[in-house]
């Protein structure tokens, strides 16, 4: 391969990685916003929740990061402790008790896997569909 070619493709793939982030980060707050309504948050909005995903993942990613260092054990401790930490910074922005705010916070992450895999086996029914059409 060319090295100029490698250099070339670093900026748009760059782009495609921050503009995927972005995305993300707007669907995860619309799945947070979803779950505050579920958990009887009143005063929710988008904003707020997309403000309560940017600082409470920055807190989580920082909270996961330090517990990973100790094998297995941390990396699952972290990852609870996430929801947690995310439930304290979410529970000022949207002016709530932290009941409320850590069952928005489990509620996100239960209904983004719920919709992931409805659309993942629509995908496998449709591919397979197509399939047995081809035989």
């Amino acid at each position: 391969m060319d090295m100029d070619w490698n250099m070339q493709m670093i900026g748009p793939v760059l782009l495609l990685v921050i503009f995927g982030l972005i995305v993300g980060l707007f669907i995860q707050a619309g799945f947070l916003l979803w779950g505050a309504r579920i958990a009887g948050i009143e005063n929710r909005s988008f904003g707020k929740a997309l403000g309560a995903t940017i600082l409470g993942g920055i807190a989580s990613a920082i909270l996961s990061g330090l517990c990973s260092v100790v094998p297995v054990i941390g990396t699952v401790l972290g990852a609870i402790a996430g929801f947690f930490i995310a439930a304290l910074i979410a529970m000022p922005i949207f002016n709530t008790t932290y009941g409320k705010a850590l069952g928005a916070t489990v509620l996100a992450w239960v209904l983004s896997i719920v919709v992931v895999g409805v659309i993942t086996v629509l995908i496998l029914v449709m591919v397979g569909g197509l399939a047995a059409l081809s035989f």
